[in-house]
């Protein structure tokens, strides 16, 4: 044998020893993984049944060796991230959920590095990016892998509708929901999802349809009673509803959802007496009825009775402190009582979770204006205003602060800005007259210009609200017209509330006397005591 023959015969001899070698060792770090993989109890044990088998990997094994450890390292990795991820889809999440969805997200992230085809772990990164601060797109890249991927229509079902969470597009949610009950026509769940989709469009008679083939299917999901009645009443079909308010009480009559449901379609026809009596035996049944406490809280708000509305929400308070609802009720009390700033302080608190509700921002910043924060108040209607320059509100907002600052010529730049936006609003009419017509300031007042205004106002009105009449008599005061301002002074104090009758008196006076009104509230406020509010608590 030539010397070169012999050489590579024993480099090939060496190869074949040092490959058996490894992979015997390989083998060796599977057998171990195997074997943790039986008695893993913990998330640290599951860890080590992953490194195990990736040392396998490193060291060398045969195609069939190879394909058990991969298959090893993802059923793990997949059994981790659902174990971490079933407490934050159970709808009571852990405090720490943040975290756990991270390191969830992070083995499923290898997993998929590994096998792109692991439908289940597609499916699961999408139901945990549909969890408040998840991505969007991810979320829907992941659910649409899992429908390509399902054979099984009842996994296709699944994704679907996890896709379908994950739209921001009504239509294409209902295009998804739609396709899952195609698959599925029994699917209580993808029929309610899309019920609640059509309700969201104001399309209550497709939701109802959707609702009343979940009840043919369940006609014991009180639930889908409860929507379906709340669909029919959205349509003023208030008979058709009451009647499955009525059967979801006979069915469950000693259950609460059905009282607080009957509860919400007597209140919805704006009957008060029969709405209480069912919130009151709700809540006898079942204490700790978040929905039903805040509806008689809501009611009893409504009629002024603050203690009552208060005890509700303080029952609300030890059950979930942290509802957004629970402070915008509160803050409605406080209001009432015209506790303004910490009216103001819980509204808020609100806003950290709807940080973008234009309508809820203008209510705190009028609460702080109330309060004479007036720093406050602006900050807030100038974030309104810097998103929506178009819109009127945020404009007569702030006019609205400046007056009650006594800086009356920003006042009226910013009321010309809201009317450019809005011709028609009775109030911004009415508020840009009474500035020119009774500033303090001479270069502020307009007298024709506020007769103009003030006429619109009350034509909007159709003559109808005392303060406009009030503000109409003003602006002929202005103009030297007395007569006339005595004939609308009178006409509102004849229509006025008891609240504002003496002011509106004093003005009526003043007209007798040929004296215009003026009125700046920043200097009638001048030797007022300062309110210390920094011991002051909202909740």
């Amino acid at each position: 044998m030539k010397f070169a023959q012999v050489v590579l015969s024993v480099v090939v001899v060496m190869l074949t020893t040092c490959w058996s070698n490894a992979a015997e060792e390989g083998q060796k770090f599977l057998d171990q993984a195997t074997e943790a993989k039986l008695n893993a109890r913990n998330f640290q044990q599951l860890e080590g049944v992953v490194e195990l088998a990736e040392k396998a990997i490193e060291l060398g094994l045969d195609e069939d060796g190879k394909e058990f450890a991969v298959q090893l390292i993802t059923s793990t990795l997949y059994q981790r991230a659902e174990q971490l991820s079933n407490p934050l889809l159970s709808g009571r999440p852990p405090q720490q959920w943040a975290e756990m969805r991270r390191l969830a997200l992070g083995d499923l992230t290898r997993l998929t590095n590994l096998n792109d085809e692991f439908a289940d772990a597609h499916l699961l990164i999408a139901k945990l990016h549909a969890l408040p601060g998840g991505t969007r797109k991810d979320g829907i890249e992941s659910a649409t892998k899992a429908v390509t991927l399902y054979e099984d229509a009842e996994q296709k079902v699944n994704a679907l509708m996890a896709r379908a969470a994950l739209r921001s597009d009504t239509d294409q949610q209902i295009a998804d929901l739609s396709e899952a009950i195609k698959l599925d026509g029994e699917n209580s769940s993808a029929l309610t999802a899309r019920a609640t989709v059509y309700t969201q469009i104001n399309d209550f008679e497709k939701a109802a349809a959707d609702l009343q083939r979940v009840l043919e299917i369940d006609g014991d999901d009180v639930l889908a009673m409860s929507a379906l009645a709340d669909a029919l009443a959205r349509q003023g079909n208030f008979e058709k509803a009451q009647e499955i308010a009525d059967q979801a009480v006979e069915k469950q009559p000693d259950a609460s959802a059905g009282y607080e449901l009957r509860a919400r379609i007597y209140l919805m026809q704006n009957k008060i007496q029969e709405g209480k009596q069912d919130l009151d035996k709700a809540i006898e049944i079942n204490p700790k009825s978040v929905g039903a406490l805040m509806l008689r809280a809501n009611i009893a708000l409504a009629e002024d009775r603050l203690d009552d509305a208060n005890k509700d929400l303080d029952a609300i308070q030890e059950i979930n402190p942290g509802s957004p609802q629970l402070y915008l009720l509160r803050a409605g009390v406080l209001e009432q009582q015209e506790d303004y700033y910490r009216a103001a302080k819980l509204l808020e608190a609100i806003l950290q979770f709807l940080p973008a509700d234009n309508e809820m921002r203008l209510r705190t910043a009028l609460d702080f204006s109330m309060a004479e924060e007036f720093e406050s108040a602006i900050k807030h209607v100038n974030i309104v205003i810097e998103r929506d320059k178009q819109g009127w509100q945020g404009y007569y907002s702030r006019a609205d602060i400046y007056l009650n600052m006594g800086e009356h010529a920003k006042a009226i730049s910013d009321y010309e800005e809201a009317f450019k936006h809005n011709q028609k609003q009775d109030n911004l009419l009415n508020n840009w007259a009474w500035t020119l017509a009774t500033s303090d300031n001479d270069e502020v007042r307009d007298g024709k210009k506020a007769v103009e205004l003030a006429l619109k106002a009350c034509e909007v009105s159709d003559y109808q609200k005392p303060h406009i009449l009030s503000t109409l008599a003003a602006a002929y005061a202005e103009v030297g017209d007395f007569d006339k301002a005595k004939q609308w002074a009178k006409k509102a104090v004849e229509i006025g509330r008891d609240d504002i009758q003496e002011h509106l008196e004093k003005e009526l006076e003043s007209y007798k006397n040929k004296k215009p009104w003026r009125e700046n509230k920043a200097k009638e406020r001048e030797g007022q005591p300062q309110i210390d509010r920094s011991k002051l608590k909202t909740i």
